[in-house]
């Protein structure tokens, strides 16, 4: 009897210390596959950061500098969608990961696949989160999504949904102000007293300097609806001073200066915001209204006072070109409508300028040689068909520039000193009359008479227009380079006519 309960203890003790074994190996399996599965979600996440980089042409570590190159270069469509699909396994293994979610939709916007970045973001929206902090990623990134194509009654939805989850978190900020903007997109002003109140709300939250054109903005529109311009127009002054290049603000600020009589100013505004909208994927329609309006306004003028604008828009553009991207073809396309519509136009004597001087803007011999006499035969006409002084020197500079870029000096310098006579007090005409003549000079080798007479002219005429050019300027850089070259040519001419 005792040894049967000594068999039964036994066995009892082996079961338990077998299910003690079970369950310890079961609770290892549950632990490290759950730990594999987070540690692939994460891993895929990574993967998919780095090829959404590789892809854009931004280095994948931080430390090392984005080259201009790679900034305008166009996306790798390739390399994007690998970048998706390691997102997408990402949220296979772990759906509560907003970031690869918005990773996916990031991608999508990017490629201007707007359409498929909701998709991603709704399904996304459908994920039980179990954090707080991924909801409210998720549902601000949707209602972005919706605000990039208008869809502005899903976006102020969706950024209530963001703002509802968690009011002080600072992932919200933007949906405050972009409710606003959404809602006064619909022209719903139900709740317009409270629009004030959401943006100093998210602007409190959020005190990065790249986001502050949208709350300015928002409050500039705020007070506009409400009757208050001077407060708008303040706003949207100081929105500006953070972000000059944002569509609707631009339409905003144009808006304005219509009402206030301006034609030039809102044109180019209404232009911009066409231009910038349209590149970034999703054109801002009511600026394309405006701009369509005020080109039929436009094409009623008087040709000339159409020329006057389209020029002074052109050189809007030459001097935008020396700080932001432009399209290559902007100046030249306006300058060519200017001849288009008034060729005899004072005005048009600055497109003929322009356009001569594109044609000499080249490296390759073979083909300056061949533009020179058109260019030349273009500021020709310029330099006929301009009323002033400056409009006249701009063309006989071109016309000096193209003689010299083909060694022809003499005419070189008979057209600088055109350009001299026409506008005398333009330090400028005396500098090229100056590079004429030192160019002229540096390129005699012959030491005969007449040869040494001819350097000796040159580079003395070369030393009394650099000593002009200086007098008429403070500072310019290529006449202080030219100035010393000049002065130690004339050192070097004199020791050697002494030598002889």
């Amino acid at each position: 009897m005792a040894e049967e309960k000594s068999s039964r203890n036994k066995w009892i003790i082996r079961l338990v210390i077998l299910a003690v074994v079970l369950a310890i190996g079961i609770f290892a399996y549950m632990y490290f596959s759950e730990r594999a599965r987070l540690l692939n979600a994460g891993r895929y996440f990574t993967y998919g950061e780095n090829k959404f980089k590789e892809a854009q042409g931004v280095p994948i570590d931080p430390s090392e500098a984005v080259s201009a190159q790679n900034l305008n270069k166009p996306i790798d469509v390739a390399l994007a969608y690998e970048a998706i699909d390691n997102y997408r396994k990402s949220v296979t293994y772990d759906d509560q990961r907003a970031d690869s979610w918005v990773g996916m939709a990031k991608v999508h916007t990017k490629l201007k696949e707007f359409d498929k970045a909701i998709e991603v973001l709704e399904e996304a929206a459908q994920v039980k989160f179990e954090q707080t902090s991924n909801k409210v990623t998720v549902f601000s990134a949707l209602g972005d999504a919706y605000f990039t194509v208008g869809e502005y009654r899903k976006a102020a939805d969706a950024y209530t949904q963001a703002i509802e989850a968690s009011p002080l978190n600072p992932l919200v900020a933007l949906a405050y102000a972009k409710k606003a903007i959404s809602l006064l997109e619909l022209g719903d002003l139900s709740e317009v007293d409270k629009f004030t109140e959401w943006v100093r709300q998210g602007q409190s939250l959020d005190s990065r300097a790249e986001n502050q054109h949208i709350y300015h903005y928002a409050l500039g529109w705020t007070y506009y609806v409400r009757g208050r311009s001077d407060q708008a127009l303040a706003e949207y002054q100081e929105a500006m001073s953070f972000n000059n290049n944002y569509p609707p603000l631009l339409y905003k600020v144009a808006s304005l200066e219509r009402e206030n009589g301006l034609f030039f100013e809102p044109f180019v505004k209404y232009r911009r915001a066409v231009e910038i909208s349209t590149f970034q994927g999703v054109p801002y329609t009511p600026a394309e209204n405006a701009y369509r309006e005020m080109q039929e306004e436009l094409a009623k003028m008087d040709v000339n006072e159409q020329a006057k604008i389209l020029v002074k828009m052109a050189e809007y553009y030459t001097a935008l070109g020396k700080h932001e991207t432009v399209s290559a073809t902007a100046v030249t396309d306006l300058y060519n409508r200017v001849l288009e519509i008034a060729p005899e136009s004072p005005s048009a004597s600055i497109a003929y300028a322009q356009l001569a001087s594109l044609l000499l803007d080249t490296r390759d011999y073979e083909l300056l040689e061949q533009n020179s006499p058109k260019a030349i035969e273009m500021a020709l006409k310029g330099a006929e068909v301009a009323d002033s002084g400056a409009g006249k020197a701009a063309n006989y500079l071109v016309i000096s520039k193209a003689y010299r870029s083909v060694d022809n000096y003499d005419a070189a310098i008979e057209a600088a000193k055109k350009a001299v006579e026409a506008d005398p007090t333009n330090f400028k005409t005396y500098l090229e009359l100056t590079i004429n003549y030192y160019e002229a000079y540096t390129s005699i080798e012959d030491e005969d008479d007449e040869a040494m007479a001819k350097s000796e002219a040159y580079i003395y005429g070369a030393l009394e227009n650099i000593n002009k050019a200086k007098s008429l300027t403070p500072y310019d850089r290529d006449v202080e380079s030219y100035y010393s070259r000049v002065t130690r040519a004339v050192e070097r001419w004199e020791q050697q006519k002494n030598q002889r």
